[in-house]
């Protein structure tokens, strides 16, 4: 997905997130992208709230929910997972997102965010320097290969 595809999409979206009674947030390739990192790829745009926030989109986005898809139920993540094929662009919500660690399975957590434009909209993104700690946290390898070009880009200034 393009910036431009991916503005439109959230463009498309923003009206339910602002409705959202519950705190949310946008991780990912799509948060990358929309903090300034020129992202080679931003296949879907990650949601990232709690099970509340998760059922309220469901019922939201229900005419786009994608129901013949499900995250693999061996990997290291878990949550109230949803996927929906806007117009736009495809999304995945993630309510109570967990990461399973070496002590048992641990919520994820966004510690910080700030507003940013994207496009003519605010959102609140996590910071960049949050970013890098979620994507190190996840620890797969493209997490880790998102969060090096991440560093190099915030040392370029």
């Amino acid at each position: 997905m393009s910036p431009a595809d991916l503005e439109a999409l959230v463009r498309r979206l923003a009206p339910d997130l602002a409705a959202l009674t519950e705190p949310w947030t946008i991780i990912g390739s799509g948060a990358l992208m929309m903090l300034g990192l020129p992202v080679a790829d931003c296949p879907d745009l990650d949601v990232l709230t709690t099970a509340r926030g998760a059922s309220t989109l469901e019922a939201a986005w229900a005419g786009w929910r994608q129901t013949d898809y499900a995250p693999d139920p061996a990997a290291a993540f878990r949550s109230r997972f949803s996927r929906y094929l806007a117009p736009e662009g495809a999304v995945e919500v993630m309510g109570d997102l967990e990461l399973r660690t070496a002590g048992g399975w641990s919520p994820v957590k966004v510690r910080a965010t700030e507003p940013r434009r994207f496009g003519d909209l605010d959102i609140a993104l996590p910071t960049a320097a949050e970013q890098l700690r979620i994507l190190r946290e996840f620890g797969r390898p493209k997490d880790l290969a998102k969060a090096r070009a991440l560093e190099t880009w915030l040392a370029a200034g």
